[in-house]
């Protein structure tokens, strides 16, 4: 039964029970209602302790976005993502791109997350970067304390491989070292960092 359900036939029970002892206030209540006030009190704290108990919704997570192979991403902040069926570019276009990883060649396992991270005093751009058979569905990027959702970016089909990117507040370097989850679709984690 859903949280709401449970609410409103808390509600209803709650003022049944009220209105059953203010109609027999003055009369002897009949074994109906002795035996439905016996039980109201019974059923709502039943039901009330569900709503207390539910967990905080978390934040949500922006949706996939999949993409033409060589197709520019606009991350924001004049960097951008390119991603091919053998690398996945990372930086300025006109600038020759800060980075270039290949995501065939084998330097990363298959079922793992790697991070690049880039930024300046007004932020921190994080790019994590699955190689794996999962389809990612979602990213998150945990840095001092504070985990932002990442805007997954794939080429069409089952390319094997999932990036994205995040803005986040500028980090000091050496700082904290940030943590990447990756998870597919049902929540199911497929790669930790």
């Amino acid at each position: 039964m859903k949280l709401r359900h449970l609410a409103s036939a808390a509600a209803v029970a709650a003022a049944a029970a009220v209105a059953v002892g203010t109609a027999h206030a003055s009369a002897a209540p009949t074994p109906a209602a002795v035996k439905a006030q016996a039980k109201a009190p019974v059923r709502v704290a039943a039901q009330a302790a569900p709503a207390e108990a539910a967990p905080v919704a978390a934040a949500k997570a922006p949706g996939v976005l999949v993409v033409r192979p060589g197709q520019l991403v606009n991350a924001g902040h004049g960097q951008y993502l390119k991603l091919t069926r053998a690398e996945r570019c990372l930086g300025v276009p006109s600038e020759g791109w800060a980075t270039c990883k290949s995501v065939t060649d084998g330097n990363q396992p298959a079922g793992t997350v790697s991070l690049q991270s880039t930024g300046d005093a007004t932020g921190s751009l994080y790019s994590p970067l699955y190689i794996g058979d999962g389809r990612a569905a979602r990213m998150t990027v945990t840095s001092g304390g504070v985990t932002y959702q990442v805007r997954v970016v794939t080429l069409g089909g089952h390319p094997g491989y999932a990036t994205g990117y995040v803005w986040g507040a500028p980090t000091s370097f050496p700082g904290d070292t940030p943590e990447v989850t990756v998870y597919d679709a049902s929540g199911t984690v497929l790669a930790h960092l």
